[in-house]
C-alpha cells in the first residue's frame, strides 16, 4: 500500500472515488454532481468541455456507481465495467490530460474493504449478495491499482479519517 494523500490535489486531478459528504461539499454544490448516465452521454459526444458541469472547477463528480453495480448479476458485472465503465474512464483522463478530477460519488464508505494482503481495494456488493466483494479499485484502476492511495484528512481527536481513494493516473 501506498502512504495516504493528506492534501486536496484530488480535487483538481486523478481518478477518485469519495464517499465523505462534508468533502465533497467543500469543493463544490451537490446539485454539480452528475449522473452516471450523463458521464456515458459526455463521453459519447466528445467531452465538450462548455457541456461538462464541473464542481469546483477542476473536478467532475459522478453519482450512481454504487446503484449500478447493484443492478448487474455479480457474474456480469465485472465484465459491464471492463468493456463499458473503463474505456470512458481512460477517455476522460486522455481528453483532459491531469486538468480534472474525475471523481465517483459512491456515499456508502461502510462498503469498501482494504485487503491488506493483497494489496487491493474491495467494494461489498449489496442487495441479495451481501457476500460477495467486487475488486473494484482493480477495475476501476487496472494495473495502476496497487497505485491507489487512501484519501484522509485529519480528525479532531485520533487517527486520520478515511474519506476515499485517490489515483494520479491509470498508466
Amino acid at each position: 500500500m501506498t502512504a495516504p494523500l493528506t492534501d486536496d490535489v484530488w480535487t483538481r486531478r486523478g481518478i477518485n472515488v469519495l464517499w465523505d459528504g462534508a468533502a465533497l461539499t467543500r469543493i463544490g454544490s451537490v446539485s454539480e454532481v452528475i449522473s452516471l448516465r450523463r458521464f456515458f452521454d459526455l463521453d459519447q459526444s466528445g467531452w465538450p468541455e462548455d457541456a461538462s458541469p464541473l464542481t469546483g472547477d477542476a473536478a467532475l463528480v459522478v453519482a450512481g456507481l454504487d446503484v449500478a453495480l447493484n443492478a448487474f448479476d455479480p457474474e456480469a458485472v465485472e465484465g459491464w465495467i471492463e468493456r463499458a465503465l473503463y474505456p470512458r474512464i481512460q477517455e476522460f483522463q486522455s481528453v483532459f490530460d491531469g486538468r480534472r478530477a474525475l471523481i465517483f460519488w459512491m456515499a456508502d464508505k461502510r462498503r469498501w474493504l482494504e485487503n491488506t494482503g493483497e494489496g487491493c481495494f474491495e467494494w461489498r456488493l449489496g442487495g441479495g449478495d451481501q457476500g460477495l466483494r467486487l475488486p473494484l479499485a482493480r477495475l476501476l484502476w487496472d494495473g495502476a491499482y496497487r497505485d491507489v492511495r487512501r484519501i484522509e484528512e485529519p480528525a479532531d481527536k485520533g487517527p486520520n479519517r478515511w474519506i476515499g481513494l485517490y489515483l494520479a493516473r491509470i498508466s
